[in-house]
C-alpha cells in the first residue's frame, strides 16, 4: 500500500504530555489532531487507519509524523514561526487608533455628525 513511517517509541513524560494536549480545550484542534497521530502511531496503528480515525488524509498524517521524526514533539504540533502572512497593520497602530476612535469628536475640533458609522451611531456618544 505505500511506504509506512516505523512506529515511534514515547517516554511516559512525553505520552502524559500529548495525552494532555488532546485533552486541552483551548488549544487549536489541529494541535489536537496532531497529538492523536501521534499517539496512534507510538500505539502502532497503521497510517490508514491514524488517517480515518484523525479525519485527515494519508499525506497529511505523514507529513505530521516526519516532523515528529525530525524535530520532535515541538516540531509535529507546532508551526514554526514567521508562516502566514505579515500584518498589514503594526500593534502601534493599532493601538492609535483604538485611542483615536475612543475620543469624542469634538476634541479634535469636528462636529458630532462627523463621527458616525454606517448605521448613523455617532461614535462620540457610543463610548460616553
Amino acid at each position: 500500500m505505500g511506504r509506512n513511517a516505523s512506529s515511534i517509541e514515547l517516554t511516559t513524560t512525553d505520552r502524559e504530555y500529548l495525552e494532555l494536549q488532546t485533552r486541552a480545550r483551548t488549544i487549536q484542534a489541529q494541535t489536537v489532531n496532531r497529538a492523536r497521530i501521534i499517539l496512534l502511531r507510538a500505539d502502532g496503528i497503521s497510517i490508514d487507519e491514524i488517517a480515518d480515525k484523525v479525519g485527515m488524509n494519508r499525506k497529511s498524517v505523514m507529513l505530521c509524523l516526519n516532523k515528529f521524526k525530525n524535530g520532535g514533539i515541538e516540531n509535529a504540533l507546532f508551526d514554526a514561526p514567521g508562516r502566514g502572512r505579515n500584518a498589514e497593520i503594526t500593534d502601534e497602530e493599532k493601538a492609535w487608533i483604538i485611542n483615536i476612535a475612543c475620543q469624542r469628536s469634538a476634541d479634535f475640533g469636528y462636529s458630532a455628525e462627523t463621527w458616525t458609522d454606517e448605521s448613523g451611531v455617532e461614535w462620540n456618544k457610543a463610548v460616553k
